[in-house]
């Protein structure tokens, strides 16, 4: 009897600890949507997208990251916990959001803005509701895309959610 009573615990534990992954992982999905619309918002009334934070500013080359988090293996990623996205909280959002849950090194949430385009990325953080594909709303890059490959999605990226404007849609 212990030992049914222990082993149906055990399966309950496994399927509680997905559903938190799964409810983790629609968090991070809603949170990209919202300051979707806030960096929209920011655009309607300045007219350029908001600026990077940390002192990065805008770059028309190639585009500069900055993170809510620290990521020791991307050192091109610049940590900027407070103000990532700067002048979009509390106007347009009252906070800039970090990283929720458990997640591999290097996560969080980073952006990029040349003031025309942005891309804004939740880094390596996906825990179970991966991007397949690259019809996937929150995948990182359209199809067109070099480092796009047909359809199939490199293993890496499908722990990435990205929303983004037109003409950032392969940073």
């Amino acid at each position: 009897m212990i030992t049914i009573i222990g082993m149906l615990a055990a399966v309950l534990a496994v399927n509680f600890n997905s559903a938190r992954a799964e409810s983790r992982d629609k968090v991070r999905q809603n949170t990209l949507q919202e300051m979707q619309i806030a960096i929209e918002l920011y655009k309607t009334q300045y007219g350029v997208y908001p600026v990077p934070g940390c002192g990065v500013g805008y770059d028309s080359g190639s585009p500069q990251w900055v993170g809510s988090e620290t990521y020791p293996n991307y050192p091109s990623v610049k940590s900027c916990p407070d103000n990532y996205i700067v002048g979009l909280a509390p106007n347009f959002i009252s906070e800039l959001p970090s990283e929720v849950g458990p997640g591999p090194a290097d996560k969080g949430y980073v952006y990029a803005s040349n003031g025309d385009a942005y891309k804004l990325m939740s880094h390596y953080n996906v825990e179970v509701a991966l991007v397949e594909s690259h019809d996937d709303n929150f995948s990182r890059y359209m199809t067109t895309c070099s480092g796009a490959k047909g359809n199939s999605i490199p293993e890496g990226e499908k722990y990435v959610y990205a929303v983004y404007s037109a003409g950032a849609e392969c940073w």
